[in-house]
């Protein structure tokens, strides 16, 4: 579905990307992970054309991304990506039906019957039925979650994009959350940076950044026997929990 061939980005003279190369297949899951500024953040926006590489190609079901003017990238955002953001990216003033409804609100070929009708599917099958006409000023951090997730299914996209999408929650409603997460991810291609490793342990492809290099990729059975950067985060992540007593 998404290839990514010899990506360089740079800001301010500074490079972010160096020849980054990765290929996503259909429904597939691939985690990005890294320390802060690998160009995690990064990466993930020139694969969904948000930004523009410096050098290199992105090409999206054999589509070459660097061929679309902004208006393009713009629809090809809207009708293939969507994104789920760790701060929610929600309007406060509004409900969370009309939270839901700015998912597709833009696409002029879906009827507004048609559009309610997916708001309460999509709402069931997160759970938030019963909080349709709640403010989300009103909502918990969980359930703010669920409306961001029902607005980007809403949308039916063709790529699931998680930039740390559980991060800002407490590690009970985050736990809850994970298992939803991996669900939706078997049936779309998935793109994920998380902070906790235990998310991403499913991937069919875990990279792992450095300084805007790949510097490891495999399974995360793969890169524990392999013993390098990704099993040493494992195993501290692992350590940290144990170190954590309830109450």
């Amino acid at each position: 579905m998404l290839e990514l061939r010899n990506i360089t980005k740079s800001y301010r003279e500074q490079p972010v990307l160096r020849a980054v190369d990765f290929t996503v297949g259909e429904r597939e899951m691939v985690s990005i992970m890294g320390k802060s500024g690998a160009g995690k953040s990064t990466l993930l926006a020139v694969a969904a054309g948000l930004v523009r590489p410096d050098g290199g190609r992105v090409l999206f079901r054999g589509q070459d991304l660097g061929n679309l003017d902004e208006e393009g990238l713009a629809a090809f955002r809207l009708h293939h990506i969507g994104f789920i953001f760790q701060d929610f990216k929600l309007i406060p003033a509004l409900s969370a039906h009309d939270n839901i409804l700015l998912g597709i609100y833009p696409r002029r070929d879906i009827a507004l019957p048609e559009k309610t009708r997916r708001i309460g599917e999509f709402a069931a099958q997160v759970g938030l039925s019963h909080k349709l006409d709640e403010k989300v000023d009103n909502l918990s951090g969980g359930e703010k979650q669920r409306v961001a997730i029902a607005r980007t299914l809403l949308k039916k996209p063709a790529m699931l994009i998680f930039d740390e999408a559980t991060s800002a929650l407490d590690s009970k409603t985050e736990q809850a959350l994970q298992a939803e997460l991996a669900s939706l991810s078997r049936h779309h291609t998935t793109l994920v940076i998380a902070h906790r490793l235990s998310t991403i342990v499913q991937a069919h492809q875990i990279l792992v950044m450095d300084h805007g290099r790949i510097i490891e990729r495999g399974t995360h059975q793969d890169l524990l026997a392999r013993g390098g950067v990704y099993a040493q985060m494992w195993n501290m992540q692992k350590k940290d929990d144990a170190s954590v007593t309830p109450g």
